[in-house]
């Protein structure tokens, strides 16, 4: 049988070379496309980790955490600075011994404390009344807030009127205080000498010093100065109770105690802030005479102060503090250290003492010793309509808060509930000894250089915000960045100042102490639908075994979300802000949507080259119909016919398959591409297949073939009549083509497949800028239209060229007689060329037709219509089916001119004797393409 396959192939030697082309045009499509594969699915995963960095997997929380804004799978970049525990140790430990939890790093977020800090001291040498003003600046990146504080000294001859109208040493602000009180800065009520010093919220958090290090790489973050370091073992959390009221009984009521916590801190380098503070120190123009002085003391007391803001000054001395010294004297005071040199301070550098009763005795209370005032609080978001939903499809409003201001007996709004602390143990509230041991920098850690493509990390950076809009609607442009500002209670969280031990955070809470547990699952290095799968799994697990809520962050990405921030107090209306938030599941999405178009474009090419094996299967069975005929009246039964078809396709077959195995595996010898055994081996299988597939219906057809049919040749139809009159070129081309009306459906489809999808990837990249829009993160990763894009439908549409051309030849095979009747009479080359030409012509305009109908579908859901712009694109577009239609007729129309009148006596062609040289041509290109294969495999498996 295969020395009649071969004969058969010699003696048809022009389709036969036509043959081999459109195998070696398929073999150079699948090895691209499976080439592409492998480097394509590198690509796409390193984009989406290049755009959305992950640095945990699952994130876990307390039950009740879930915020309405994650019904719609969005999650806010500020979810964690507003969780207060929940979650206990116990379940801690569950969770780290389930398989292949690599990482489990739990945060605990402690809370506040409004810090006093300790700036500078002023000199006061002459005797006198003085005016220190405090100007704060605070911006937050939108608008400059100042805050003006006065504050006013008695010295020297005044001190006694001071002192007999006051019954205490401290006062509201305004009032006037003796020497041996405090003139400082902004809402302090402390009581030290001649000092400026600046309040903050100090935000603490909680980690496990060996989990953290193995997520972020805490412990390389720490600065290499002094006697800086990281957690070690030896760093002890202690709890003592202390009593706070002089009392000599020995059994104190336990809800008498305060517990004094002491524990081990690191703090880091960074403030996030934009914050400035002047002082200016004046001498009031008030001469003293004891008769006034009095009066001008009780005055600014019913005036609360409003009096002496009227008196001019003179000028005696003026200090500025960027937020630079104000966080360096924050962090130096706590630490009891410099965190640029590491140096130890002394107590009269670093912090001022204190002194209260103790249990024991006297105790001093020094600024390393503060009070826990709040609670961590979340933000809270209304979903409202986005005023522009085609660019924002999520709007929110941020919901505001009233709270009270005992220390200056007043009401204030925020974004964020402030909660007290108050009694956790006893009366008090928790007091923390802070025993600093090292200085970290954030910007040294293992996170995305960028934070806007990092998953939430408020241990070490602030959520972003731009302004984009104002009030009225307005574009801001360009967008304006918003700052963080040091309030607890502000829009973006700070992150946390101090970090601690879990021991702390237990010692001071209780059992449920967490807030949150980031995991890590081990062997998911990249974003697969492998590595998804196993988060998931891992993350049932966790539900199951502990009850609380996870959320997968692996596959997550990154989409824009609208925020309007009203006005609160006496502040102005930020307007709308942009936020990038969690949307959960959505890389995993884009990776998805990517593999679908490598997938369609694999599909694509698959499809076409079916088409083409089909189509020359069933020219050949049609050309071979009367051979067919004779060999079954010779005796060959109906399914000798059909293997014998179906082995001409699998030698083809295993030809496109040997010659994709050896390009793909040169390639990967070369590390041009990475690619498996597995997808190499598959490149071969797909070949095989398409000329299987394709032989299908021709070996079907084969099997009704009748042993009279031996006296008929051509396409046996039961109507021979013309739909045209035929009146000249046109329309004797027609009625040809409709007259095999079968296979020309073949070449119609072959190229309108392919049009299609090219003229979508044309419209993709010409009108919509090379990209697809769908979710904000597959603008850059999912459908982004590359040249591998092009190639595959060149690929598709010189394979559909070759369908054609093949359909054409046997149809002029069929029809010699006919043509060369034509050429008998008259009929010159360039008609019988203008004839092929023009069914050619009728394939590309009717697969025009069927190509573009799905274009002007897609525009119409992009438009809601076909816009009048598009027409001339639409009008270009068409051009490619023509033109390939046309040239699938060139080289047939060229065979058509080369019959000879004489041939339509001959009834058919006839056969030059075969040339050797073309013979030695064909056996030297397959024994290289062998020698190839054999030299590629050896290779391979050598570096298996």
């Amino acid at each position: 049988m295969f020395k009649f396959i071969w004969n058969n192939w010699w003696r048809r030697k022009e389709r036969f070379i036509l043959l081999l082309i459109g195998a070696a045009v398929i073999s150079v499509g699948l090895t691209y496309l499976f080439g592409l594969s492998g480097s394509n699915k590198e690509t796409i995963i390193g984009e989406l980790e290049e755009r959305w960095s992950s640095s945990y997997d699952i994130v876990v929380r307390p039950e009740g955490t879930r915020e309405t804004t994650e019904e719609d799978g969005m999650l806010d970049p500020n979810y964690l600075s507003g969780i207060q525990g929940k979650i206990t140790r116990e379940q801690y430990e569950t969770i780290q011994e389930i398989e292949h939890v690599d990482i489990a790093a739990p945060i605990a977020m402690i809370g506040y404390a409004d810090y006093t800090v300790f700036l500078d001291e002023f000199e006061i040498e002459e005797p006198g009344l003085y005016r220190i003003t405090a100007e704060e600046i605070v911006d937050d990146g939108i608008h400059s807030h100042t805050e003006v504080h006065h504050k006013y000294l008695s010295y020297g001859e005044w001190d006694e009127f001071v002192e007999n109208e006051y019954e205490s040493e401290t006062g509201p602000d305004g009032f006037v205080y003796s020497k041996n009180t405090t003139s400082i800065g902004p809402s302090s009520g402390s009581t030290m000498e001649h000092v400026m010093m600046a309040n903050q919220d100090l935000p603490f958090a909680a980690i496990d010093p060996v989990q953290e290090a193995k997520l972020v790489g805490l412990d390389e973050a720490i600065l290499d100065i002094g006697e800086s370091r990281y957690f070690t073992e030896d760093d002890q959390v202690t709890q003592t109770a202390y009593n706070v009221i002089e009392d000599e009984e020995e059994n104190i009521p336990e809800e008498e105690l305060a517990y004094l916590t002491t524990m081990p801190v690191i703090l880091s380098n960074t403030s996030n802030t934009e914050r400035a503070i002047n002082y200016t120190l004046e001498k009031l123009d008030v001469p003293f005479d004891p008769a006034e002085a009095a009066n001008i003391v009780q005055e600014s007391i019913q005036t609360k102060g409003e009096s002496l803001e009227k008196l001019s000054g003179e000028k005696i001395d003026t200090f500025h503090y960027d937020n630079r010294e104000i966080y360096g004297h924050m962090i130096n005071s706590v630490a009891q250290m410099d965190y640029q040199t590491g140096e130890v301070l002394g107590s009269e550098e670093s912090f001022i003492d204190r002194t209260v009763s103790t249990e024991g005795g006297e105790h001093i209370w020094d600024s390393s010793e503060i009070n826990l005032d709040s609670y961590p609080s979340p933000i809270v978001y209304e979903p409202i309509t986005s005023p522009f939903p085609e660019r924002w499809e999520k709007g929110y409003q941020l919901e505001t808060f009233s709270n009270e201001d005992t220390f200056h007996n007043d009401t204030f709004d925020s974004f964020r509930e402030r909660k007290d602390i108050g009694e956790i143990n006893g009366e008090y509230t928790p007091i923390l000894n802070l025993k600093g041991i090292g200085f970290f920098d954030p910007s040294d850690l293992d996170l995305a250089i960028d934070p806007t493509h990092e998953l939430p990390m408020e241990t070490y950076r602030p959520a972003t915000a731009e302004r984009v809009l104002d009030q009225d609607l307005n574009p801001v442009n360009p967008p304006e960045t918003i700052k963080p500002t040091y309030d607890a209670d502000s829009f973006l969280a700070n992150p946390p100042a101090v970090l601690t031990t879990l021991d702390a955070a237990e010692a001071i809470y209780g059992d449920e102490f967490i807030s949150a547990i980031r995991i890590k699952v081990s062997g998911v290095d990249t974003l697969t639908e492998e590595s998804q799968e196993l988060v998931e799994q891992i993350a049932a697990e966790i539900e199951d075994k502990t009850g609380l809520i996870t959320d997968i962050t692996l596959g997550s990405g990154i989409q824009p979300a609208l925020v309007h921030v009203p006005a609160i107090n006496d502040q102005e209306e930020i307007g709308w802000v942009q936020q990038l938030w969690m949307k959960l599941g959505s890389s995993i999405s884009m990776y998805r949507e990517a593999s679908m178009g490598l997938t369609w474009l694999i599909a694509s090419i698959m499809v076409v080259a079916v088409i083409y094996v089909w189509s020359t299967n069933l020219v050949s069975l049609l050309a071979r119909r009367k051979e067919f005929a004779v060999l079954l009246s010779v005796g060959w039964r109906p399914s000798q016919l059909r293997k014998l078809l179906f082995t001409e396709s699998i030698l083809f077959g295993l030809l496109v398959a040997i010659l994709s195995w050896t390009m793909l595996g040169w390639m990967a010898m070369n590390e041009q591409v990475s690619i498996s055994p597995v997808q190499i081996l598959l490149v071969g299988l797909f070949g095989l297949l398409i000329y299987m597939f394709g032989a299908i219906v021709p070996a079907y057809m084969a099997g009704k073939i009748r042993p009279y049919e031996a006296m008929r040749t051509g396409e046996v139809k039961g109507s021979s009549s013309s739909i045209l009159k035929t009146r000249g070129i046109f329309t004797m081309a027609v009625n040809h083509y409709i007259g095999r009306w079968k296979r020309s459906v073949l070449s119609i489809i072959s190229i309108a497949l392919p049009t299609s999808l090219l003229a979508i990837l044309l419209f993709i990249t010409f009108r919509l800028q090379g990209v697809m829009y769908t979710t904000w993160l597959g603008e850059y990763a999912a459908l982004q239209v590359e040249s591998a894009h092009y190639v595959a439908m060149v690929v598709a549409l010189v394979i559909a060229i070759f369908t054609t051309a093949e359909i054409m030849w046997q149809n002029i095979a069929e029809r010699q007689d006919e043509i060369a009747l034509l050429k008998a009479v008259g009929w010159k080359n360039g008609h019988i060329r203008l004839l092929i030409w023009t069914e050619g012509l009728l394939s590309g305009i009717l697969a025009t037709v069927v190509g573009l109908a799905p274009v002007i579908a897609f525009m119409w859901y992009v438009y809601g219509g076909v816009p009048a712009e598009e027409l001339t694109f639409i009008i270009l577009t068409a051009l490619i089916p023509i033109t390939v239609g046309i040239l699938g007729t060139v080289v047939p129309a060229e065979r058509a001119t080369r019959i000879s009148p004489i041939q339509g006596m001959l009834g058919g062609a006839s056969y030059k004797k075969e040339s050797k040289w073309m013979k030695y041509m064909l056996m030297t290109v397959f024994g290289g393409i062998v020698i190839a294969f054999g030299y590629t495999v050896i290779h391979l498996i050598a570096h298996l």
